[in-house]
């Protein structure tokens, strides 16, 4: 633990019998006293400048597409666990042998950018007399990705196995005979979707130079097929989609992304909160081996108190549902007792005091 400059020339003054006591006393300064109610320090602490995160969050137009989800809107992402964020977004370095090359970071760029059949579209129509989907493709668009009409009709042949799929050199034909006017409409629309090459989910790419290094940012998260590419470093990979590091690295490296997270939202924001409340946050976001919202399908489904859980949203149903399964409350949390109109068991209602009178004087 590194110690304030004041304190080190203190201590070079004073005798060494007196050296531990210092030290001592110092490093229980940090220590908070028993029954500090931290939960509520941290949600003050970390609400209060939020609120200043509000007012200035409007002043945040404009800017670059990886900083679009900041502010209150990605901290509500973060703590409610949302599965769908607005915005996603992947930073991917390279390897040392290829970091510095521009040539090699513009390849992978153009191997990892999704590219949809749509994107190459030059009509798509419906013959509903016929039962089949035509697909017209321009060969303005399939010249510049560098593909050929037979590339993108094998693509297609191979991934629709369900339905007859041909072609006269010019278009390509999807014949379904068995479909409805609407089901073919559908299976069009899906048809559009299907990935040509690329990687699904990175809509966007741009590159960029920071010091020596190229940086690849991207619009869209697929961190496990990133990682496959052989120049990609995947020591360094980043995606800000929480679910997805849970369901990649597991829990461990969900808590030290939220912390991360958070830390950089409030730092961008010129707020200064101390880390160890954020801290807390994240460890309990993931207490429970998986990343759970602050919400009643959450942490509040995880709690074992009824009054908590009723304190929440819907106490009706709440009250209802634990009537009916037989369910008992141990009234141990501050919300629970302040519901039940008892001392909290935080700061100086932890302790119970009695006074123990003389014996003898009472026998008197």
């Amino acid at each position: 633990m590194e110690l304030p400059e004041k304190i080190k020339k203190d201590l070079e003054k004073i005798e060494d019998e007196k050296l531990r006591k210092v030290v001592e006393d110092f490093s229980y300064s940090f220590i908070i006293d028993p029954g500090e109610p931290v939960g509520i320090v941290a949600a003050q602490s970390i609400a209060e400048p939020t609120t200043q995160m509000i007012l200035r969050s409007f002043h945040f137009v404009g800017i670059s597409a990886q900083q679009v989800s900041l502010g209150l809107p990605r901290i509500t992402e973060i703590t409610d666990a949302k599965k769908k964020i607005k915005r996603k977004y992947m930073i991917i370095r390279l390897l040392d042998e290829y970091k510095n090359d521009l040539n090699v970071a513009q390849n992978v760029a153009k191997r990892i950018k999704e590219l949809l059949l749509e994107d190459l579209l030059s009509s798509i129509t419906l013959d509903v007399f016929e039962n089949k989907i035509i697909i017209v493709l321009d060969k303005e668009k399939l010249k510049k990705e560098e593909l050929t009409f037979d590339e993108v009709f094998r693509i297609l042949k191979k991934k629709i196995k369900k339905y007859k799929v041909e072609n006269d050199k010019q278009k390509i034909y999807i014949t379904a005979p068995k479909l409805s006017a609407r089901e073919l409409y559908l299976l069009k629309e899906m048809v559009k979707k299907i990935l040509i090459k690329g990687i699904k989910g990175i809509k966007d790419v741009t590159i960029q130079k920071e010091g020596d290094e190229y940086v690849i940012y991207t619009v869209g998260s697929n961190l496990l097929e990133v990682m496959k590419i052989p120049e990609v470093d995947y020591t360094k990979v980043y995606t800000n989609d929480l679910r997805e590091i849970e369901k990649v690295f597991g829990i461990e490296a969900t808590r030290a992304a939220i912390l991360q997270e958070l830390v950089k939202l409030y730092e961008q924001q010129g707020l200064n909160v101390d880390v160890r409340h954020f801290m807390l946050v994240a460890d309990m976001l993931t207490w429970y081996g998986t990343y759970l919202g602050i919400n009643r399908y959450g942490l509040h489904a995880e709690k074992e108190s009824t009054l908590s859980k009723a304190a929440f949203e819907t106490p009706v149903s709440i009250f209802v549902r634990s009537s009916i399964m037989g369910q008992s409350d141990k009234v141990l949390s501050g919300i629970d007792n302040s519901i039940m109109n008892q001392p909290i068991y935080l700061g100086t209602g932890l302790y119970d005091i009695y006074f123990v009178g003389n014996k003898k004087e009472d026998k008197e």
